[in-house]
């Protein structure tokens, strides 16, 4: 009976905040707030106008659209909460498309269009338009009270949650009590084909708390974080557990939903969190590696970060790369030393995940030495390598940086042709493109074979990975349309919006199904971990987890790669997406004997 009600009083303080978070309740909010206040003849003028709009006689096209309009009372609500959820002047593209997509129009253009003839019909009471040269605002007539501002404040993301998430069991169903969201981010995303409920279930098990230590003695740092709300969050969790909410992208990369918490944040907000079951850390030097990392040590080999560790006479985290996160590793393996349990979690990173997938998705060993999926006895940095290599065909007066060649080598494998060139001189981008020819053979050839099966008809591309999970990605063009309002005497204004259709720009597919492939490795190590008894979780190829078990991890992610190295990952994707079987030659058929040798891979 103890149990039942705690569990009881956590899912009821649950609804409380998805209730007081969700900006689903944004409406109801402002309704409440000003429908008492706002002179009745006001509200009375909008459902006339409404009225008199939704019944006149009008072309076929725009009579079909105006037959699908609520009825006038949630219109008018609509417009009334729509306006006043902001105090300023907005583009009347912006409120237009809400308007219309808040009455139930899912096409982007019906929505706009309708939404821009209901404003203009209702202007006058409660707002104006203002019609300037360039541009057509909508100005609201009323504010809202201060507790009403204060509260639309707080409709930002939901926080964690403080009991364990609903598991996922469809695309629509899982993860929040109250909250509905897809289980795939972004607009125009949904589907229903499956999705890996599995892995996002076992990270939304992890229970999470602060660490009171990186609260207490160090300052915010999100300057984009709206600090009375992330104080408000802090004092509502601080000593709890709780849980994260898990989603997929269209490619099948996972993500946490959160915002004044979350996994994918700055320094401050990664030391924030702790395991919030806390483990004795056995393996020392695991804990000296991670000091040596948070030093910004992290280019040495294993042994290289001990020693440098054992050397400190001081350790002195001002001179850290990561000076908050470096403090929290320092007092967890002084509480380890002592026998104290600590929520302390390293992370590891794959040293270029795009080009170790690339790796074994064309068997080649040259790439995959370059980055790190075969042992040479160092900890290889492939953006070092290039840089040497460019820097020995150039003149002195040519010479780059590794800082100049990074961003570069990580664009140009997703097809970007555009940053290379902004980067380079003339002669630096020829010894650019010579030395990833010569450095990294497989994953330019990886790279052209996915070029080559773009469908230029399709407006959708989809393919399977080894789990069953579907990746599904639209293919969209932003596209520009003027629109031309009647009820505005014929007032047009610019909308631009992303349009779904077949396009000639084949570039984003390679990062796309690179990424898919990305999103697999990171399900399938959080599957094999858990039977381990490992908690991990990972910020894409970052995998975070407690320092006892970083060889462990290591090893699973070699054992992960060498699989698909010997597989025809590569050739099912593009035999899915052509409609027939595309053969890949690989350049070697035995690279997954070396990866399960390597050391460096997540280095």
């Amino acid at each position: 009976m103890y149990y039942s009600l705690i569990n009881g009083d956590t899912m009821n303080i649950q609804l409380h905040n998805e209730l007081e978070y969700s900006k689903r309740m944004r409406n109801n909010l402002i309704l409440s707030d000003v429908l008492h206040e706002i002179p009745t003849k006001i509200t009375h003028s909008l459902i006339l106008a409404i009225d008199s709009y939704r019944n006149n006689n009008y072309y076929q096209s725009k009579q079909s659209r105006i037959n699908n309009l609520p009825n006038t009372t949630e219109i008018v609500n609509s417009v009334i909460a729509i306006i006043l959820s902001s105090k300023r002047p907005k583009p009347i593209q912006g409120v237009a498309t809400e308007l219309g997509m808040t009455l139930g129009y899912r096409n982007q253009i019906n929505a706009v269009k309708t939404g821009a003839e209901i404003l203009s019909i209702c202007h006058g009471k409660l707002y104006d338009i203002k019609l300037n040269d360039d541009s057509t605002e909508i100005v609201p007539k009323y504010k809202l009270q201060r507790d009403s501002i204060d509260r639309l404040n707080v409709l930002q993301y939901l926080p964690p949650m403080l009991q364990k998430p609903n598991d996922w069991i469809s695309n629509t169903d899982g993860g929040w009590l109250w909250e509905r969201k897809s289980i795939i981010l972004g607009k125009g995303t949904h589907h229903f084909k499956l999705q890996a409920y599995d892995a996002l279930n076992l990270l939304q098990s992890v229970a999470w708390t602060i660490d009171i230590p990186t609260y207490t003695n160090f300052v915010n740092t999100n300057d984009a974080m709206d600090n009375d709300q992330f104080e408000r969050v802090i004092r509502d969790y601080f000593g709890k557990p709780f849980y994260f909410v898990w989603r997929y992208d269209k490619r099948g990369r996972s993500y946490s939903s959160g915002y004044d918490l979350n996994l994918q944040s700055n320094e401050y907000g990664k030391a924030l969190l702790s395991l919030f079951n806390k483990q004795v850390v056995t393996n020392l030097d695991n804990l000296k590696i991670a000091i040596a990392g948070h030093a910004g040590q992290d280019k040495l080999t294993w042994s290289e970060r001990i020693n440098w560790f054992n050397q400190q006479l001081n350790l002195d985290v001002d001179t850290f790369d990561e000076p908050i996160l470096g403090s929290k590793a320092i007092q967890a393996y002084l509480d380890s030393k002592k026998g104290i349990p600590t929520g302390y979690t390293m992370s590891i990173d794959a040293t270029a995940s795009g080009l170790q997938v690339m790796s074994a998705l064309s068997g080649c060993k040259i790439t995959a030495k370059a980055c790190n999926m075969v042992n040479t006895g160092n900890r290889e940095d492939i953006y070092q390598a290039v840089t040497d290599k460019m820097n020995v065909l150039l003149d002195v007066s040519q010479q780059v940086t590794r800082s100049d060649v990074k961003k570069p080598v990580m664009t140009t494998f997703y097809n970007s042709e555009a940053n290379p060139k902004e980067t380079f001189t003339e002669p630096q981008l020829e010894a650019f493109y010579a030395s990833l020819d010569d450095t990294l053979p497989g994953a330019l050839d990886v790279m052209e074979a996915i070029n080559e099966y773009w469908d230029f008809d399709s407006d959708v591309h989809m393919w399977t990975l080894p789990d069953g999970h579907v990746a599904k990605v639209p293919v969209t063009e932003m596209t520009n349309i003027r629109i031309e309002v009647d009820e505005l005497n014929h007032r047009t204004f610019t909308y631009r919006y992303n349009k779904q259709q077949p396009s000639k720009n084949y570039r984003s597919l390679v990062a796309n199904i690179v990424h898919s492939v990305d999103g697999y490795v990171a399900r399938e190590m959080v599957r094999r971990c858990h039977t381990l008894k490992i908690q991990l979780i990972h910020i894409h190829d970052c995998f975070v987890f407690s320092p006892d078990h970083l060889q462990t991890v290591c090893q699973t992610y070699r054992e992960i790669l060498a699989e698909i190295a010997n597989s025809d990952l590569l050739s099912d994707i593009l035999s899915e997406i052509a409609g027939n079987y595309v053969p890949v030659t690989k350049h070697s058929t035995d690279l997954a004997k070396e990866i399960l040798n390597s050391e460096y891979m997540l280095s």
